[in-house]
Formats: C-alpha cells, sequence, structure tokens
C-alpha cells in the first residue's frame, strides 16, 4: 500500500523484448472475471489466477510510472472503427459495454460514460466497429433501444425489440 493506504503499489518487472510497452499513454489493468451488461470476461484467471493486461500506446516518449485503470477498457488502441459522443437527459439501464445496434446486428458498444460540467446530461462515448462506422453519417438518429415497441391494429398485436438481453440490460440502436 501506497503511505496513505489509499491504493495499491506494485513494482513490475519486464523483459527487455517488453520494452516497447513503456510508453507514456499505454494502459494497465489488472484482468480478473467480470460480469457485466456486455457479458462475461476474464473466465481463464478463474484458473490460472488474475494478470496484468495492457494496452500498448502510441506516444513516442515512455514512462516509468502508470496509474491501472479500475476496470478494463472497452476498446484498445488499434480497434478499427470511430467513437462517437452522445449526449443524453437519462443513461436509463445502459452501462459500458452494452451493446449499439444497427439494423438489429451488434455493431459496436458504450465505451464510456460521464455527467456533463452541468450535471444536466449524460455524455456517452459510443464506439462503432470498423466497417459499421461507415453507416454513421451527419443525419443519424440514435435512441435507446431497451424497451419493447408494442402495437395492436387490424392486422394484429405486432411485438418489436431488439433482442431480450437489450431488454434486460439496455442498448443503443442507430
Amino acid at each position: 500500500l501506497d503511505e496513505d493506504g489509499s491504493h495499491v503499489v506494485a513494482t513490475v518487472s519486464l523483459d527487455k523484448s517488453a520494452e516497447n510497452l513503456t510508453r507514456a499513454d499505454t494502459r494497465f489493468w489488472v484482468v480478473r472475471p467480470r460480469i457485466g451488461a456486455g457479458g462475461v470476461s476474464g473466465v481463464d484467471t478463474m484458473f490460472s489466477g488474475a494478470y496484468i493486461g495492457v494496452d500498448r500506446g502510441s506516444s513516442a516518449s515512455m514512462s516509468k510510472t502508470f496509474t491501472g485503470l479500475e476496470i478494463p477498457p472497452t476498446v484498445v488502441g488499434d480497434m478499427p472503427g470511430k467513437s462517437f459522443v452522445l449526449s443524453t437527459a437519462d443513461l436509463g439501464s445502459l452501462d459500458i459495454g452494452s451493446p449499439v445496434y444497427f439494423w438489429r446486428v451488434r455493431v459496436g458498444r458504450v465505451a464510456s460514460y460521464q455527467l456533463d460540467e452541468d450535471g444536466q446530461n449524460v455524455r456517452l462515448q459510443i464506439f462503432i466497429d470498423a466497417p459499421y462506422d461507415r453507416f454513421v453519417t451527419t443525419n443519424t438518429r440514435f435512441w435507446n433501444a431497451g424497451g419493447v415497441d408494442v402495437s395492436l391494429g387490424a392486422d394484429g398485436l405486432k411485438l418489436r425489440t431488439q433482442s431480450i438481453s437489450t431488454i434486460v440490460s439496455g442498448g443503443i440502436a442507430f
């Protein structure tokens, strides 16, 4: 523990061949079993034990000191696709890892969220995987896909939803 007991300090010894991982913007986190909206991850650690995950940065400068992430990143450095920022008045059932759909096909996920500075809205960062990111244009509209659309008409009862998991854990569609 550090001197004030607020966090753990770990000293890691890297092989010379891993020296390129010490770029200033490299991210580290502890991989352990996690259950969330996006599913189960880190199951292999139940048998092997926790280990340190890494997302190598691209900075030209190197560092010897890093602050580990509390949760693993949903988007790692070289994943093809694009990030977008959405603003909403209510987070609803969305969480990090919640799916993003296009024509009911999962094409991305919620990467992070935070309150605006004035506390009036929530800013969501979503990541759309390539090649689906090309379908996001200046005219694209996003909506919460976590609900069920039920209609009754002359041709009977119609029920529309993205998927059962989206009803439970939420999602975004565009």
